[in-house]
């Protein structure tokens, strides 16, 4: 999970928790998400779509395009900026995400996206 701001990390990392055998990697910004995203293997990444460094929607299209070992992995993009039909308006690249979740997060979407995209029941 990539988000340059402590309390949504917090956030999720209390949520998962209590869910068997994951494990949360957490970046500040987005140039550390990439380096992480370039050098190990995630099942899910999780990208704060506004970012220090480099945002989250331009993680995904970088990952996307890429042949990095997390080309093909689950990606949810976390965004306030989501208008009433769920797209991020004026920006093509936020459609590359598995997924769109509002902020604030909400825990039961946010669970369910983790059990859809994941393949946990």
């Amino acid at each position: 999970m990539a988000d340059d701001d402590e309390i949504n990390r917090a956030i999720v990392e209390h949520l998962i928790q209590p869910l068997p055998d994951v494990v949360l990697a957490q970046a500040e910004d987005g140039r550390q998400a990439l380096e992480m995203a370039q050098t190990q293997r995630f099942d899910l990444l999780i990208f704060d779509l506004n970012m220090p460094e480099i945002r989250g929607d331009r993680l995904i299209r970088h990952l996307r395009a890429s042949r990095s070992i997390n080309a093909g992995s689950a990606m949810v993009l976390f965004t306030a900026a989501l208008d009433a039909s769920g797209h991020v308006p004026g920006n093509r690249a936020a459609g590359l995400a598995d997924m769109l979740l509002s902020k604030p997060i909400r825990a039961a979407a946010f669970l369910a996206a983790i059990n859809l995209l994941t393949g946990r029941r």
